[in-house]
């Protein structure tokens, strides 16, 4: 009795493990079918999704002073609000101050210089008049020990003057003569000089004076990095006793100037032509599941393909590939995104 009970079951069991798989074989041929005539979506229809990352309006920037040197003290905080022309850091300007007291001495003494050479023109008139006296003089001396050459040579005759007297007075005479030509020549001298030549003189050094002056101010200026627009801070490399160089592995500073937030997302290649501007574009975190979404349009699509504007290596990124930027512009407030966050951008029509 059980063995038949066994033998029927049995054929049951055999008979499912047959009709099961024909059945669902007889559904899948019979069932309901799409058209298969039906166009497929135009791909400029469907949506672009890029990665991106949020930045500011005016793209944050790296800071440095213009020279090197030892910093003596950050004047800013990380996060910190900034208005233009705030000081962030001071560099060491010792050297520099010793600069500066150098050329103002040497202002000076070029003040003075010109000083001098005024007084000089001035009295240039008085000293060729003094000059002509001299000559008047000279030229009386001489024609006095001529007349003198003349009386001692009429005595000689007469036996009243000796050989030696003459000779002295013929020697006085050559004398009284060769000053004459001296002080015609100093004469000369005066007369072709330009007194004015040395007051433009001076005046040119002090010109230089000047120039060193204000290039060893800017040096000391030099050694204050200021905010060059109103912004933030967003983060600081160096610390008091550090050096700062300018154009090194990393800025002195990190700065953001004031502005709305925007994304840059990163288009491929193979992107191109699909994005035009004023398309819809949605906005979310890259790395989190359950993030805020933020909305806004695409203001402009980048005029050539370059390397990615970020030069950091990214875990799960094709870093080295060549895209073309595009600039979306959100809508509304952007609480939540931070400069430099990596998020995910889709683009679509509305």
């Amino acid at each position: 009795m059980s063995e038949q009970r066994f033998s029927a079951r049995g054929a049951i069991f055999a008979a499912l493990f047959l009709l099961v798989p024909i059945a669902a074989i007889v559904w899948w041929v019979a069932r309901p079918k799409g058209d298969a005539n039906a166009p497929l979506p135009a791909l400029a229809e469907l949506d672009v999704v890029c990665s991106g990352r949020v930045d500011g309006l005016l793209p944050a920037a790296g800071l440095d002073p213009a020279a090197p040197g030892k910093v003596v003290a950050v004047l800013v905080t990380e996060g910190q609000t900034v208005p233009a022309g705030k000081p962030l850091l001071r560099l060491d300007d010792e050297s520099l101050q010793l600069r500066v007291d150098e050329a103002k001495a040497a202002l000076s003494a070029a003040e003075i210089d010109i000083e001098s050479s005024a007084t000089e023109a001035k009295l240039h008139p008085t000293r060729i008049a003094a000059q002509k006296t001299a000559i008047a003089a000279a030229q009386d001396r001489t024609a006095t020990a001529r007349k003198l050459l003349a009386e001692r040579r009429t005595a000689k005759t007469f036996g009243t003057v000796t050989e030696g007297e003459l000779t002295a007075a013929e020697a006085e005479v050559r004398q009284f003569e060769r000053l004459e030509t001296i002080e015609s020549d100093r004469l000369a001298e005066l007369t072709a000089l330009n007194p004015n030549l040395r007051v433009r003189a001076a005046e040119a050094k002090k010109t230089l004076a000047q120039i060193a002056l204000k290039q060893a101010e800017k040096a000391v200026r030099d050694c204050v990095l200021v905010a060059p627009v109103n912004g933030s801070v967003l983060r600081v490399n160096v610390s008091a006793g550090e050096s700062a160089v300018p154009g090194g592995l990393q800025p002195a500073l990190v700065f953001r100037p004031d502005g709305a937030l925007v994304v840059r997302a990163e288009l491929e290649q193979e992107f191109l032509g699909r994005v035009k501007p004023n398309m819809r574009a949605t906005v979310t975190d890259d790395t989190r599941a359950d993030s805020s979404a933020w909305t806004g349009r695409v203001q402009r699509v980048g005029a050539f393909v370059a390397r990615k504007r970020s030069s950091l290596f990214e875990p799960g990124e094709v870093n080295d590939v060549r895209t073309v930027e595009c600039l979306v512009v959100l809508d509304g407030p952007t609480e939540g995104l931070l400069v430099g966050q990596r998020v995910r951008v889709r683009i679509g029509k509305e």
